[in-house]
């Protein structure tokens, strides 16, 4: 649905975050570039990204420092809600809706400059 709106649009599924900020952190102290800045650097300049998870926002956060990206995080940021996978991506606002929404404001974000 987002590349119907933004034909531009890519999608880069992350299977371990932690190990792709390790290595973000030990080459950048090295002054190398590494895995995610590899592949955020087929993005064109200002792209904003969003971020979609079952777990923290703030996991993947750090990516929209790694080329000063704008960046609109999605994730659970509160646990506790039982139910089925539709139902609680709804109330996690990480539902398709809620991707979509966060996809359009992140391009505006990335027209205005701004995260």
């Amino acid at each position: 649905m987002v590349a119907e709106d933004s034909p531009e649009a890519g999608l880069l599924a992350i299977t371990s975050p932690d190990r792709l900020h390790r290595d973000w952190l030990a080459t950048r102290a090295r002054g190398a570039t590494g895995v995610a800045g590899r592949l955020l650097a087929r993005l064109r300049p200002g792209a904003a990204l969003v971020t979609v998870g079952d777990f923290h926002p703030a996991t993947l956060s750090w990516l929209g420092a790694v080329a000063g990206n704008a960046i609109v995080p999605l994730g659970v940021d509160r646990f506790g809600q039982s139910g089925d996978i539709p139902d609680l991506y709804r109330a996690y606002g990480i539902d398709t809706e809620a991707i979509l929404d966060a996809a359009a404001r992140a391009c505006l974000a990335a027209l205005r400059g701004s995260p």
